[in-house]
């Protein structure tokens, strides 16, 4: 992690192996994946990318106010936790499809379909087929 906005990754010999550039602002803390493969870089510019090991830029998450100063994740993989100046720490689901948000969503939103005497038969029955299958 560098002040010049970029993460540089070193082989044990000290050779330079990738330069990975995109963030706008200093780069406060990296993290790799348990497999190896993502490479989680935390930025003053309040974002999280990921990156591949060759450098490619995958995913660039935003929804800090803040630098994000420190980023990492879970043994399985599947979360990251970010932690910023604005107070907050966020962590980040990195499997979800449109499927699992869709079963979080109508669980969310199921009791007030149901329950609120405004919503339309037709929109109580929105989720109906959604969420008993995989929640």
């Amino acid at each position: 992690a560098s002040g010049d906005n970029t993460v540089k990754l070193w082989n044990r010999n000290g050779q330079l192996l990738q330069t990975l550039q995109g963030h706008s602002d200093s780069v406060w803390g990296v993290a790799f994946s348990p497999d190896g493969q993502t490479i989680a870089s935390a930025s003053g510019d309040n974002t999280v990318k990921l990156w591949n090991r060759n450098g490619q830029l995958l995913q660039t998450l935003q929804g800090h106010s803040d630098s994000v100063n420190s980023v990492i994740f879970s043994p399985d993989g599947q979360t990251i936790a970010s932690a910023s100046d604005d107070k907050t720490v966020k962590l980040w689901n990195l499997n979800l499809d449109v499927d699992d948000l869709m079963v979080k969503g109508c669980a969310w939103v199921r009791d007030y379909l149901q329950n609120n005497p405004n919503v339309s038969d037709s929109d109580k029955r929105l989720c109906d087929d959604i969420g008993t299958r995989r929640e």
